[in-house]
């Protein structure tokens, strides 16, 4: 009499567990996220620590959005494309970084791991680098992951450390959490830039 009432509700707990399941595994919630420490606060702009982070990294223009074959060379990478065959888990963010050699994707290995335990890589495009662990200006960029976009991030960086006790250094990174099947207006898209103290003049 009252099985079918029961039967209903399971399936509804089912059908939720499994969209959440979905969600957190296709968004950024399902993946772990290089960790950091908030040392200040300059109006929205985070000051940040951060430990050495080992990056796998290829040649990639930021404007492609990982069109240009550069996601899916990191993808086979961490897919046990790497001289161990080692599955390799999936981090946040994924960066776009400017080095001598030029523009640069790069996935975040996960914590713990170096250049004498990760494996290396099978595709010879695919190379290691280590982040040197540091002091860190962070926003997050609004409207998306448009040039437009990662313009006014910096330059309310520059604004906002303008005459203050930090001093910009190398280049910015542009880090991106989520997916991009993820709208621009719940998606979160930072500007992560290398800062130095100022030293104290007299």
């Amino acid at each position: 009499m009252f099985a079918y009432p029961k039967m209903v509700a399971v399936i509804a707990l089912i059908s939720l567990v499994l969209l959440v399941f979905s969600a957190c595994t296709l968004t950024r919630a399902g993946y772990p996220s290089a960790g950091y420490a908030v040392r200040a606060l300059q109006g929205r702009v985070e000051i940040r620590e951060y430990p050495e982070l080992m990056l796998a990294q290829t040649a990639a223009a930021s404007e492609s959005q990982g069109k240009d074959g550069s996601f899916r060379r990191l993808f086979r990478f961490i897919a046990k494309g790497n001289a161990d065959a080692q599955a390799i888990p999936m981090t946040t963010p994924v960066l776009y970084r400017k080095v001598e050699a030029g523009e640069r994707m790069a996935f975040v290995l996960p914590l713990g791991m170096t250049s004498q335990t990760a494996p290396n890589p099978v595709d010879p495009s695919v190379e290691l680098a280590a982040r040197v662990a540091g002091t860190f200006a962070s926003v997050r960029m609004r409207g998306g992951r448009t040039a437009a976009a990662r313009a006014a991030a910096v330059g309310e960086i520059r604004a906002a450390l303008d005459g203050s006790e930090w001093q910009l250094e190398g280049e910015p990174e542009f880090a991106y959490y989520d997916p991009p099947w993820i709208p621009a207006m719940f998606g979160k898209n930072e500007v992560i830039w290398r800062v130095i103290g100022k030293k104290a003049t007299r």
